[in-house]
């Protein structure tokens, strides 16, 4: 008789390396796509920062455009004003929260912006 592997052996391993490939290749894929929401995620949340200014709390309830709140700036650049223009935010500006009880009193909203990617954000003035 000679030594080696039967058909059937040969088939068996087949299928085991097709599934472990399958496994692989579908983790991968859920990585891949984790990586880029995070990636968008990061990206929402820089241009979050350019509604955080104290022009933001005057737009209570509603939609306006980074351009909008920073047009005090003068920018001049048409291709940064056109970018600025299409970054929308929905505001919504909580009530003050109570702090009374705090060692130093100070005055504490919660800033929602909706978009894509709603976050919300406090915000403390003395």
């Amino acid at each position: 008789m000679k030594k080696g592997f039967t058909l059937i052996e040969i088939i068996v391993s087949v299928i085991i390396i097709a599934i472990v490939t399958l496994t692989l290749a579908k983790i991968n894929k859920q990585n891949e796509k984790m990586v880029n929401y995070i990636n968008l995620r990061n990206k929402n949340e820089l241009s979050n920062t350019l509604f955080l200014s104290t022009e933001a709390t005057k737009y209570n309830k509603s939609e306006k455009d980074a351009y909008t709140l920073l047009s005090k700036m003068g920018i001049k650049n048409s291709k940064t004003r056109a970018y600025l223009k299409k970054l929308k935010r929905k505001i919504y500006i909580q009530e003050d929260i109570p702090t009374q009880k705090m060692v130093v009193p100070v005055k504490l909203n919660a800033i929602m912006l909706k978009s894509k990617f709603s976050t919300r954000y406090y915000r403390f003035e003395p």
